[in-house]
């Protein structure tokens, strides 16, 4: 059985006017395919800043969750321009009260600012504070759609690394796992338009710095949730299962599902399991991605953990 570390769930549906399909499920909905995936629980993350098309409240995560124990586990979310949109905002004190509440990580932070602006500095403090690991979007630049925004090569995401050791940023987006190739080197697809907005097919010629930065520091993890973990993976699946095994104590599977018309989300569960079978990875390999890693991070206790 699998542990998601990346969900998405409404009390009740909403729609854009223009969009005929409900953007996000409600949670019999994602319990539905969950189901059929072998999916156990999910973490749940919260929309709340103002980039994403909908905001919702941490209280309706933290409904949702007690009222499918077992089956959801509560993150807490904080927009960075909060409490007066200071970088002295005591963030802090907000997660920790969520925290006691139950969530168990933060996230999914979307906020369109760099990394090393100083307000979402102070959200990385108040989450080591508080001891609960971060799951990041990341965007190629201010103004484009949501995420945290790093140039080309992650200086700014390495720095965050480094003053922060204590806390656990979990890593996605095309974006973000652009960056396990190389962006420097010839690959006619590893350019700005290529790389660094979509999902790159050509296969990986140098790896990049998301290997670098995860064997130099060892609070960051991988989110492999969405078409953007599991192409990072599968674009050049020698180099794929060489990255499974070497970090396959951060990495965490995960779907990033949206709403009840997405069921392809749950890929990555697919590719994981045929590599398993074929040994590609051992049992022991595949059960720390899949669940085990979750029950680390969060500080799971299998059986009992969920309940809010």
């Amino acid at each position: 059985m699998f542990i998601d570390i990346h969900g998405h769930v409404v009390e009740q549906h909403f729609c854009h006017v223009n969009l005929p399909n409900p953007l996000i499920c409600e949670p019999e909905e994602l319990l539905a395919i969950h189901d059929r995936s072998e999916i156990e629980c999910a973490a749940i993350l919260p929309f709340v800043n103002a980039e994403c098309f909908s905001t919702q409240s941490n209280e309706e995560i933290l409904r949702i969750a007690s009222r499918y124990p077992g089956r959801f586990i509560p993150f807490c979310n904080v927009d960075p321009r909060s409490w007066g949109n200071s970088w002295k905002a005591p963030l802090g004190d907000v997660l920790k009260y969520y925290r006691d509440k139950g969530c168990r990580g933060v996230g999914e932070v979307c906020a369109n600012l760099q990394f090393l602006d100083p307000r979402v500095q102070n959200l990385f403090k108040g989450c080591e504070e508080a001891g609960l690991p971060l799951i990041f979007h990341m965007s190629p630049f201010e103004g484009y759609d949501y995420g945290l925004v790093d140039d080309a090569g992650l200086l700014q995401l390495e720095e965050s690394l480094r003053r922060f050791p204590k806390l656990c940023f979990l890593g996605h987006s095309q974006t973000y796992w652009s960056e396990i190739a190389d962006y420097r080197e010839g690959n006619v697809e590893c350019t700005w338009q290529g790389t660094r907005f979509g999902w790159p097919s050509a296969p990986i010629q140098k790896e990049g710095r998301i290997p670098e930065l995860m064997r130099k520091y060892p609070n960051l993890y991988g989110d492999l949730s969405a078409g953007s973990g599991f192409n990072a993976l599968n674009r050049d699946i020698d180099h794929g299962i060489r990255f499974l095994n070497e970090f396959q104590d951060r990495l965490l599977f995960g779907t990033d599902i949206g709403g009840p018309v997405q069921p392809e989300q749950v890929r990555l569960a697919e590719l994981l399991i045929r590599l398993r079978d074929e040994g590609k990875i051992s049992p022991e390999v595949f059960r720390k991605i899949a669940r085990d890693n979750a029950v680390r991070l969060l500080k799971l206790a299998d059986g009992e953990a969920y309940h809010v």
